[in-house]
């Protein structure tokens, strides 16, 4: 694994999130600069939750700037999820942090030696696709019924 840089560096992002129906306590997620590793090769992107008794800087690690933002978002992610505490993103939602899954690359059908990564993959954002598609047609349904009740 690269090792990392000693000093966070610039933050890029932050955000605010609170215990659902909290006032006051908060805890802040700040997302650092993608950076090379010391030993020049890797990348890494630092990022820090902290409040409420709860203080981690991690980083993300790729082998390029890209992957290293992508898995520090990922990372926010991960610990968020294993906090006893769940986390809002108040004013905008009640029940998520905004920190949402990236879908993951997996492999499909075999192309002689090699793994398709891209179909895999490619039938996992489909699905996701369409689950989007179901919701919005069932929000458009559901918004014109209540409009014609309200006639």
């Amino acid at each position: 694994m690269p090792r990392q840089t000693s000093s966070f560096g610039a933050v890029i992002a932050v955000r605010r999130l609170k215990p659902p129906g909290a006032s006051g306590r908060s805890v802040v997620v700040s997302l650092g600069t993608p950076r090379k590793t010391s030993d020049d090769r890797d990348w890494e992107c630092p990022f820090r939750i902290s409040g409420a008794g709860v203080r981690r800087v991690e980083y993300g690690h790729g082998i390029d700037a890209f992957q290293a933002l992508t898995l520090a978002l990922e990372g926010i992610r991960h610990v968020l999820d294993r906090l006893e505490t769940p986390l809002v993103w108040d004013g905008v939602f009640d029940d998520h942090s905004g920190f949402h899954r990236i879908v993951p690359w997996i492999p499909g059908p075999r192309r002689g030696d090699r793994m398709s990564i891209r179909k895999g993959t490619m039938r996992l954002e489909r699905m996701v696709d369409r689950e989007v598609s179901q919701w919005a047609q069932d929000m458009k349904r559901r918004y014109l019924a209540s409009k014609r009740a309200r006639r």
